[in-house]
């Protein structure tokens, strides 16, 4: 694997450093492809949470840790933080458990051997695997600091850190200091409960308490990033707070002095006894009855809304500015049971809500049962949203005494919820009239559940409704039937309609299509990864040519071939108003692609056109090169919003046939922007 010199500025606070340079060695080329599950080698590049470690270590309270300290880190990569702390440690041992990169650890150190405040012996480069069991036993309880960045990205090595950092730790006064980006919220809450399990008290250091929004490279940092402290409980005689940065609080402009709303975004570290306080000074005594108040806590990160916040928060939503909460939105809080203690306050301000949304809130049928007493007195509710809950079916059939009421609601967002047809027949017994958006996307309904949903529609009950998503629900070619009989004629008002992934086959499709030339006002049809053949094109493309209004079309991930294609192009030159056209990973082929070349030119309207992996050869990009070598026509112009065609993953575009067309868009075609896959491996950079 070839590499490259590369230097790590960063800014120090200490007096008279300014600027700090580490030299190291990484990949020249990003090696994600040659990674495996038994071959780990994203060590050779560095990764997002880097930079906020070293920013760490280079602050006082980071310093202050460090100097004199027998530090080890793990899951070291190329190793910066660790030859960061070099400089300030007595003994430093830096590991990984790819053999490749601890040579490359070891070059790194040599690199920097000149700025290190530790030599010879006290300087190591190890290889160590992950787990208690297989610790080395000469390092067993032998520093006093762990460090950490971007070691943890997946719920198993939540687990395995954490075992062999204990591990390391010295009895008493240990102490791990853990990078931490949030990107899968199973591995936020791996993270969570191993260090409840393991005992270990977590401290989160504020970011802005050492470093800016951005990292010394200039890249933003993810919500959620944090920097941990972590160490034994019986070694902390008062449990650590858990504190975030202060309150995000913003004010919305409007042009009339009639409302004043703030947007306000904070953490679980944010809610102590003084959060009413703090709120007040920042938004301002409501002297006019004019606050709304849009509250967002947003625990993403290996942190939790506990039930002692709960209590807090609920007392605070009684009194201003939180009774002024016009719209609540909790997110991976995982309150739970909780909302038995959250309740009581936010009935205060149930009356003034108009968005209510637990986003990944871990609600189950009693958390259910205490969010139906709330919705019985939210007389305003517009919005509902429990995002990725298991509330199941008896959840879902928990919450309809309370939904039934809400006679204001726009929008009904369930998706996630592993609801069944149980709890989707109760659902739609319980559909306010008023209703515009439903989504019960990626639950358990089968065409069962949707033959209730159809119910309410032809009781005029969803007459309103605008937006319809059941995507990854496996509905099958009855559920298709079963819209297709009641859709246009009893719900005309439809806009979007998004039925991916519901295993509706060509038969379904048919079905459906019959009642999409009713859908007058139908914008966005989403019908990818059902399974559908050319046969489906012969009902669906006149159907689409009927549609004055459509914009976005998507039939990706099906099995449509050349011969189908030439069938929907055939009609889809009547629909004057598409702007999008989504085909990827069907297998269009030469053919298909010579069928979309073939009306290019009389679609104006098109400005995405994707038909990536899609087994598109020469003789495909021959017959866009053809396309876009005519001349251009003066009057009317064609796409006049530009035209971005996607080719990505067609690995046959190669050679003369991809020069022309790069050459033809190149030369004629400014407005047209054609994306292939790169023949080059992109140069690395910091990582995800």
């Amino acid at each position: 694997m070839s590499a490259v010199a590369v230097e790590y500025v960063f800014k120090s606070s200490a007096a008279g450093e300014g600027e700090v340079v580490v030299r190291a060695e990484r990949a020249a080329l990003f090696p994600e492809t040659s990674s495996t599950a038994h071959r780990d080698e994203t060590g050779h590049v560095a990764w997002q949470a880097m930079p906020v470690l070293c920013e760490f270590i280079l602050s006082s309270r980071g310093r202050q840790l460090l100097t004199s300290a027998r530090v080890l880190e793990l899951g070291a990569g190329i190793g910066i933080p660790g030859l960061l702390a070099g400089r300030v440690c007595t003994e430093l041992i830096i590991t990984d458990s790819n053999d490749a990169v601890v040579e490359r650890l070891k070059r790194n150190v040599e690199l920097n051997f000149g700025e290190m405040n530790c030599s010879g012996d006290a300087i190591r480069v190890e290889n160590v695997v992950w787990g208690a069991d297989l610790f080395p036993s000469n390092l067993a309880h032998s520093v006093d600091i762990v460090l950490g960045s971007d070691v943890i990205y997946s719920a198993s090595s939540a687990k395995s850190f954490l075992e062999t950092a204990e591990a390391a730790m010295a009895q008493p006064g240990g102490i791990i200091v853990l990078a931490y980006i949030p990107r899968w919220p199973n591995v936020d809450r791996a993270l969570y409960d191993s260090i409840a399990v393991m005992k270990l008290s977590a401290e989160v250091v504020p970011l802005c308490s050492f470093m800016s929004e951005k990292t010394s490279n200039g890249h933003a940092l993810p919500k959620g990033t944090c920097l941990l402290l972590l160490r034994r409980m019986q070694d902390v005689d008062d449990p650590a707070e858990v504190c975030t940065d202060p309150p995000e609080i913003t004010r919305r402009q409007y042009n009339d002095d009639v409302r004043e709303v703030f947007d306000v975004c904070i953490g679980p570290g944010n809610i102590t006894g003084d959060l009413c306080d703090r709120l007040s000074s920042g938004i301002g005594l409501d002297c006019e009855g004019k606050q709304q108040i849009c509250l967002v806590i947003d625990a993403t990160g290996p942190v939790a809304l506990t039930t002692e916040k709960a209590r807090l928060l609920s007392d605070v939503f009684r009194v201003p500015p939180l009774i002024n909460c016009t719209e609540l939105k909790l997110k991976e809080c995982w309150l739970s049971d909780g909302w038995a203690i959250l309740t009581p306050g936010l009935l205060d301000c149930a009356n003034k809500l108009s968005r209510l949304i637990a986003d990944g809130d871990e609600i189950g049928v009693r958390a259910a049962k205490e969010i139906n007493k709330l919705l019985l007195h939210c007389s305003d509710l517009k919005f509902l949203g429990l995002l990725r809950n298991p509330l199941g079916n008896d959840g879902a059939i928990a919450i309809t005494g309370g939904l039934s009421s809400c006679s204001m609601l726009h929008s009904l967002v369930l998706s996630h919820c592993r609801i069944g047809d149980a709890g989707t027949a109760a659902i739609a017994r319980a559909f306010p009239p008023t209703l515009q958006e439903l989504d019960l996307s990626n639950n358990e309904l089968s065409a069962i559940g949707v033959a209730d949903i159809a119910n309410a529609m032809r009781d005029s009950v969803l007459s309103k409704l605008t937006i319809l998503n059941l995507s990854g629900n496996d509905i099958g070619a009855s559920g298709g039937a079963e819209l297709g009989e009641v859709l246009g004629v009893c719900v005309p008002k439809l806009q979007q309609l998004d039925l991916r992934g519901c295993g509706m086959t060509s038969t379904g499709i048919t079905w459906l299509s019959r009642a999409i030339p009713a859908c007058e006002d139908m914008r966005v049809l989403h019908l990818g990864s059902n399974g559908a053949g050319d046969e489906a094109m012969n009902e669906l493309a006149p159907a689409i040519s009927r549609c004055k209004n459509l914009k976005h079309l998507s039939l990706a991930m099906n099995s449509i071939t050349g011969e189908g294609t030439w069938v929907l192009v055939e009609d889809l030159v009547d629909c004057l108003s598409i702007t999008h056209i989504d085909m990827k990973g069907n297998s269009l082929g030469d053919d298909g692609a010579a069928a979309i070349a073939d009306i290019l030119a009389e679609v104006k309207t098109l400005e995405v056109v994707d038909l990536s992996n899609n087994e598109i050869g020469e003789e495909g990009a021959i017959a866009f090169a053809e396309e876009f070598e005519k001349p251009m026509m003066e009057e009317p112009f064609s796409w006049p919003r530009g035209l971005t065609l996607l080719l990505e993953n067609n690995p046959e575009i190669v050679g003369a046939a991809r020069s022309r067309l790069e050459k033809a868009v190149e030369d004629k075609n400014p407005q047209v922007e054609v994306k292939l896959s790169s023949v080059t491996a992109m140069e690395t950079g910091f990582g995800r």
